[in-house]
């Protein structure tokens, strides 16, 4: 399934509360989403929309099963620090500004990286360590 970025960071910032996908399914269908909008200054209408669209598709996505549809640099790197706690200062920029490089993750963080971009992205292990790019 495929999400927006902002699909993607407000699900994200939502499970940092942390807000299960019951509770904001809850708030939605029950038209409390000034609940939510108490917490965060932030447009929920994208989630709502997922939800409106089918249950599953909101409930994969905070499960961590979703693929951003067009993934920048910069919202790589928030992603990376939202969902896996991995920042700034774990991986290089690459030289031309269209990676990151010496990112160290277990196999299965580098799987769950690999799901979620999009396919403009590339992944490739060098031992280990990761490099992203396009």
């Amino acid at each position: 399934m495929a999400i927006s970025m902002m699909e993607a960071y407000t699900i994200e910032v939502l499970k940092a509360h942390p807000y299960t996908y019951e509770q904001v399914r809850q708030y939605i269908e029950n038209d409390q989403v000034h609940i939510l909008k108490d917490d965060y200054n932030m447009d929920f209408e994208p989630i709502m929309t997922l939800l409106n669209e089918d249950t599953n598709l909101l409930q994969q996505a905070f499960e961590g099963n979703y693929k951003v549809k067009f993934m920048t640099i910069n919202g790589l790197k928030n992603l990376l620090r939202m969902r896996f706690q991995i920042t700034e200062d774990q991986y290089e920029l690459l030289e031309a500004g269209n990676g990151l490089a010496q990112l160290n993750v277990s196999a299965d963080t580098e799987q769950e990286i690999r799901n979620m971009l999009s396919s403009n992205w590339k992944v490739k292990r060098n031992g280990e360590t990761i490099t992203l790019f396009v």
